[in-house]
């Protein structure tokens, strides 16, 4: 089941959303140049969860998603995505293949490299932000393409995970409005990551 507050106290759940909302706006910011528009970021959302329960967590089951997905490491140890409903994914690469000469070209080949390309971007960002507030050096893995239903997705990465028990999810949706898409970020990471973020900030 989902254990909301078992490990944070309300002012440790505060101050590492507050974290995550700083990445995410860092993070958006670049997604707003790229895309034309101005990008609302929602509230942060933290929950505390079993790495065996992810289909209590997951509001939208079966909900189709694209996106990108990075592991962390060195001194923090989890992993990030960037996820865009399928019909968005499809509004994003239509932008940047018009008028794209596709003679020869593999039409969903070179969507995937369009998205790993704006993911990849926008999570090196929300990274090197981290990085910069709790002063230390995070490495990261090459982005990686998912697609998939939202739930197989979070659920297959966690499995990597069940080790950990409890894992800390961060959850920052957003709405860009120049092509009227949603996308969110999930930040997972165990519970020592959670706790070496804490120490710096507070």
């Amino acid at each position: 089941m989902i254990l909301k507050g078992s490990v944070l106290n309300a002012q440790q759940q505060d101050a590492i959303k507050e974290v995550g909302n700083i990445c995410v706006g860092n993070s958006t910011g670049i997604l707003s140049q790229l895309f034309g528009g101005r990008v609302e970021v929602h509230l942060p959302a933290l929950d505390i969860i079993s790495t065996g329960d992810i289909s209590s967590y997951v509001k939208e089951k079966g909900k189709l998603v694209y996106g990108v997905n990075v592991q962390i490491t060195a001194h923090l140890e989890g992993t990030i995505f960037l996820l865009f409903p399928e019909k968005d994914s499809l509004k994003i690469i239509d932008k940047f293949m018009s008028g794209v000469d596709l003679t020869g070209l593999n039409f969903t080949q070179f969507g995937i490299s369009i998205l790993k390309e704006i993911g990849g971007i926008s999570i090196f960002t929300y990274i090197t932000t981290l990085s910069s507030l709790i002063k230390k050096l995070i490495l990261s893995s090459v982005p990686n393409f998912l697609s998939g239903t939202i739930d197989e997705l979070l659920h297959m990465m966690l499995r990597e995970y069940e080790h950990w028990g409890n894992v800390c999810v961060i959850h920052t949706a957003f709405h860009e409005e120049s092509l009227d898409i949603e996308g969110g970020y999930y930040l997972i990471l165990n519970k020592s990551s959670a706790e070496f973020i804490l120490k710096t900030i507070l």
